[in-house]
């Protein structure tokens, strides 16, 4: 039991969380007067910060806020308003999906400042450190995701709310500087792994370098990535095998994925196991027991033909037959649980948040991006390449800086498909409105590089004024 404490207890918390509509508005908070007792009670504050991610990352908002109205994902089942609006870009700020994700990722914030604002004295000072820097570890991650959604957004970073009710939202580049600060404080003071197995899923120190870099990248700062890509350098690897990045097996080896959301089998709905294999899973079609997903989205026929025939991925990330039965549009094998069961919403895949192959690319895309001439930008496209079986890139190609940075974007799609990554990698390179009309068929405006923020958490908080253009 001593072992699984860490994962039950997060899924636990994040479940019981699931039905309280919070807006950013931090009601709840725990502060020092009502604070807990005991290093275990603040442990448990701790792993209930984790808890969030399972909602946030794993749940229906990611998956579909990151992926849908793209040219990687589609809703099958039209029928239901929630998904055809963010396919066809129709939603309004009323939305259900911004709501919840909305809300989860500020419960997130929530729990993460009551271990920041921990009163000193009740757990010794290595211990509080080491909580304190996963705290703002996990309170980067969850402004980070806010920021990109929806940008400027308020900015609590204290546990008390005296005065604090009602407050404005903050600059894109003032939440990006809370963020990457407090990504900076972790990283210096979380360690390079884990000793204790029950403490296998926490942050690391590289998890936050790998963390900076990606936030750097989308804050359109590549130099300031450079250096924390180049820190994982010679510290994680990529696998010979495709099949062995998302095998339950390799759960938190520390090989090629850097961090990873934490799910376990419980043989219970929706306690402790993951949802991935029920959301991508084809109806009819399940595990060794035939109990099928809900086949609510998968691939766009673009994604699956976008891949050369003898590239490796195209076999390992798809699902095109099972059991007999033909699927068409081919479907994500990424997240398929070869152990599932009766359960829904209990597979047993942790969900790799960032690994090593993103952190290639997105050293090729900043070294690109900052008109590097050596060869380290080609050396680290290719890496990810020859693992695929396919060509390398090289100078020899006599590719411009914007061609270059064209071939970073499509590898990063047949690399990252289905990992909740492609949205805001076509708004970084500024490409989401010309390839939904030219892959997708799909018209938006320019204003839908944002999402709208919540009409609810506007109606909550008076004291944000105006929502995002267009809304």
């Amino acid at each position: 039991m001593k072992k699984n404490y860490f994962i039950i207890l997060v899924a636990l918390l994040a479940l019981s969380s699931c039905k309280k509509f919070l807006t950013e508005n931090p009601r709840s908070i725990q502060t020092p007067e009502n604070a807990y007792n005991t290093p275990e009670d603040w442990q448990k504050t701790l792993n209930a910060a984790y808890g969030a991610m399972q909602r946030v990352f794993v749940g229906k908002y990611t998956i579909t806020l990151g992926e849908f109205g793209t040219d990687e994902v589609e809703p099958y089942d039209l029928g239901w308003a929630a998904y055809s609006e963010l396919k066809m870009y129709t939603f309004n700020a009323g939305h259900p999906f911004f709501q919840d994700h909305y809300r989860v990722c500020y419960e997130g914030v929530k729990r993460s400042n009551a271990v920041i604002d921990m009163p000193s004295g009740v757990v010794d000072g290595a211990t509080r450190d080491l909580m304190v820097a996963q705290a703002k570890f996990l309170r980067a991650v969850y402004y980070f995701d806010l920021v990109k959604m929806y940008g400027g957004v308020p900015l609590w970073t204290k546990s008390s709310i005296d005065g604090e009710i009602m407050k404005p939202r903050s600059t894109v580049d003032q939440v990006y500087q809370q963020i990457t600060q407090d990504m900076k404080d972790a990283e210096a003071v979380l360690p390079p792994t884990w000793s204790n197995a029950a403490d296998k899923g926490r942050a690391t120190t590289y998890a936050a370098s790998a963390f900076l870099a990606r936030i750097y990248l989308q804050w359109g700062k590549p130099a300031e990535a450079i250096p924390y890509c180049n820190k994982l350098s010679g510290k994680f690897h990529l696998y010979d095998n495709l099949k062995d990045i998302f095998d339950p097996k390799n759960k938190n080896a520390e090989y090629e994925n850097i961090f990873e959301v934490q799910f376990r089998h419980s043989g219970s709905w929706g306690l402790e196991g993951s949802i991935q294999h029920s959301y991508w899973g084809p109806r009819g079609v399940g595990g060794p027991t035939n109990f099928g997903g809900w086949g609510g989205f998968g691939a766009t026929n673009y994604v699956y033909n976008s891949f050369a025939n003898n590239d490796k991925r195209k076999n390992a990330f798809f699902l095109t037959t099972y059991k007999g039965v033909t699927q068409s549009p081919a479907t994500n094998n990424k997240f398929w649980d070869p152990e599932f069961g009766n359960v829904i919403e209990d597979d047993n895949l942790n969900f790799t948040l960032i690994r090593y192959a993103d952190v290639l690319l997105m050293k090729a895309e900043a070294l690109n991006a900052t008109n590097d001439q050596s060869s380290a930008k080609y050396d680290a496209l290719n890496e990810v390449r020859r693992r695929a079986g396919i060509g390398d890139i090289t100078a020899a190609d006599n590719l411009s800086q914007s061609q270059f940075a064209e071939v970073v974007l499509q590898e990063r799609l047949h690399e990252l498909c289905f990992e909740h990554l492609r949205r805001f990698d076509l708004l970084r390179f500024g490409k989401l409105k010309s390839y939904l009309k030219d892959r997708m068929g799909i018209d938006i405006q320019d204003y839908h590089v944002l999402y709208p923020i919540p009409q609810a958490a506007m109606d909550a908080n008076e004291a944000i004024k105006e929502n995002n253009t267009g809304y």
